[in-house]
């Protein structure tokens, strides 16, 4: 398996490219415009792969995707939860359905509360053994810390109490669902440092293990899921004034925004 992650320093955003040697294809996770189609294409090519899917955790709210133009770039399937409110069409995933990617098995695992849409990719490369060997937890898990559930607009957003469900609903996520999967998982999130998609306890560290995170993540040492929902508010560094704008483009509700200097 090749597995690379790509860190844009400027938002704390990652991003990820998993590929099969053996096939010399590749997914590529959660691409962000600020590096654009033609950087992703040329990594994979410097692997001798090609882009056969493009895969997102969620419709982010704090930097503009390329997602779409890079599955058109490269004919092939954007993929998505099912029911995600997007205005554009995409390939729907199923919770618990697996793509094959050569030699490389990439399970999706709905984790709803940052988004109701949020999934994460549970990574296994069959050569070597059976066991997952990574989780690409986008904005559900962060090391440190975990995605804010009140980055939303329109439809999808609602009054406080909405906010508060989403929270609770993403405890459960992380318990029942990341917090379940082997010690040994490696983690490797959507965010770190400095995003305004996580809190103040959110590590600069890109990537961690379900054991540390069960063991060490401040918010999930909450004891109840309405606790944790009351730590996440407290513990959020303040709203970005521009992220219904980068949302709305994500949905294809708006064209992009320029981003402000």
């Amino acid at each position: 398996m090749i597995f690379k992650q790509y860190r844009y320093e400027p938002l704390g955003q990652a991003s990820y490219l998993i590929g099969c040697y053996r096939e010399g294809i590749a997914f590529v996770v959660d691409p962000i415009q600020d590096l654009g189609v033609s950087f992703y294409r040329g990594e994979a090519e410097s692997f001798s792969l090609r882009v056969v899917g493009v895969l997102e955790t969620h419709i982010a709210a704090d930097y503009l995707s390329c997602a779409r133009a890079l599955s058109e770039a490269c004919w092939c399937p954007h993929y998505l939860f099912r029911g995600t409110p997007a205005r554009y069409p995409y390939t729907p995933l199923e919770d618990g359905q697996v793509l094959e990617l050569g030699h490389v098995r990439v399970q999706t695992l709905h984790t709803p509360g940052h988004t109701l849409e949020h999934v994460c990719y549970l990574v296994t490369d069959v050569t070597r053994c059976d066991e997952p060997w990574l989780v690409l937890t986008g904005d559900a898990l962060l090391v440190g810390d975990v995605g804010r559930p009140d980055l939303l607009v329109g439809a999808e957003g609602g009054v406080d109490d909405d906010v508060r469900r989403r929270a609770e609903l993403q405890y459960r996520s992380i318990k029942e669902r990341l917090f379940t999967l082997p010690d040994h998982v490696e983690v490797y999130p959507g965010h770190y440092g400095w995003s305004i998609c996580g809190g103040i306890n959110m590590s600069g560290k890109a990537s961690s293990t379900i054991f540390f995170e069960k063991k060490y993540n401040l918010p999930m040492r909450q004891p109840n899921a309405e606790i944790f929902a009351e730590f996440v508010r407290d513990t959020s560094r303040p709203l970005p004034e521009n992220f219904q704008d980068f949302k709305k483009a994500n949905l294809g509700l708006a064209e992009a925004p320029v981003r402000r200097a």
